[in-house]
């Protein structure tokens, strides 16, 4: 759209400050603060005081402050629920519900339910779009969430915000539509764990809104977390922001480096470090042997390879698959940086520039913020 801008569009072209309408920035990274609030009918009213106990395909979750006496309805919230993932595929989940009768007794219930079936299913994202966040390294093998698997010396993994952040530039307000996991969501207002140096924000929208390509499950050394593409278009309206956003170019974008133990800060690199190398990986069809087990496929931590489609849509090309085939049928390079004058290979990118600026592009070609909207 004339007059809009990613902000990589914006550096290149460098258009002159009146032609400059608003710039659209983005971020597709690893995240792990997410919890689903819910609702379901269980039974019928007049039946049951209230659901006392619900678990969701055997995770528990806390029953919501508001019981719904005798309405037969649950409501609760499921903190960083695996679940989701079958809800996303349209397959159904198993519902155990342990009500009070109104005899006083208690009965349970068992549902299966698809994402049609509740009622209610927002996603609450509790800390996104996290300002300036890191890169690691480990001076002995650890499990960790900052990996697929481990983390072994002179290895390397990051994490980044996109080309820009719009936090540090913007102010972002709540009750403001953003972009978040396919669909739009709306800013609650500052994250947790959000300070005046590091602030993030809290997000919520409509899980049967949710695109996967967007949105999923995925697994780290240590533990399972999700994947998640965020992004926001903002008016330039000031000739400072429009200087600002020209020279935040990734050279100029700093990349804290810690061990990840304790997570002291050792040193400090930049986005260019990191993105200099293959933002996206070439499956060679050629080199695949079309094995039983691809282990490509059962060891990708977003389940986003197929050996008979390659890379799927939702891949954030973490690096993982690289090292994984003993055919050699993923072509890329991850690339290495210096750290206090010693080589690191990358070895994991927690995030994505490549779905980030997709997201951008979208956002500048009239995504409709105003389409999926309600929660």
């Amino acid at each position: 759209m004339e007059g809009v801008f990613t902000i990589e569009e914006l550096q290149q072209k460098l258009p002159d400050y009146g032609k400059v309408e608003a710039v659209t920035c983005a971020t597709f990274a690893v995240v792990s603060a997410v919890s689903l609030i819910f609702e379901f009918p269980f039974a019928e009213a007049g039946k049951f005081k209230k659901a006392t106990k619900i678990t969701i395909e055997g995770e528990e979750t806390l029953v919501g402050p508001a019981p719904n006496e005798t309405l037969g309805i649950a409501d609760g919230i499921a903190s960083r629920p695996l679940f989701i993932e079958k809800l996303l595929n349209g397959d159904k989940v198993k519902a155990v519900v342990t009500a009070e009768k109104m005899s006083g007794t208690k009965e349970t219930i068992e549902r299966e339910l698809t994402l049609k079936d509740f009622s209610y299913a927002k996603l609450l994202f509790t800390r996104v779009c996290v300002k300036n966040y890191m890169g690691f390294i480990s001076e002995k093998p650890v499990k960790t969430i900052f990996s697929a698997d481990k983390l072994n010396p002179g290895e390397f993994t990051f994490s980044g915000c996109g080309t820009l952040n719009p936090l540090e530039h913007f102010k972002i307000n709540e009750g403001e539509k953003i972009f978040i996991a396919g669909t739009t969501g709306v800013v609650t207002g500052n994250g947790t764990r959000s300070t005046s140096e590091k602030p993030n924000l809290s997000v919520i929208c409509d899980l049967k809104k949710v695109n996967k390509n967007y949105f999923g499950l995925f697994k780290t050394g240590g533990g399972t977390e999700y994947y998640v593409g965020l992004g926001i278009k903002k008016p330039v309206d000031n000739y400072q922001t429009y200087v600002n956003l020209l020279n935040k170019k990734q050279k100029n974008i700093p990349l804290p480096v810690a061990n990840v133990i304790g997570r002291k800060v050792i040193s400090t690199i930049t986005y260019e470090d990191v993105w200099k190398f293959d933002e996206s990986f070439e499956f060679i069809k050629e080199n695949c042997r079309n094995c039983h087990q691809c282990i490509v496929e059962e060891t990708c931590p977003a389940d986003a390879f197929s050996k008979s489609e390659g890379f799927l849509p939702n891949c954030m090309f973490c690096g993982k698959c690289i090292s994984t085939c003993p055919f050699n049928s993923i072509k890329g390079n991850t690339g290495t940086v210096t750290v206090n004058g010693i080589n690191y290979k990358i070895s994991f990118r927690q995030s994505s520039i490549k779905r980030a600026r997709e997201i951008a592009e979208k956002l500048k070609n009239g995504y409709d913020f105003d389409k999926i909207v309600k929660v």
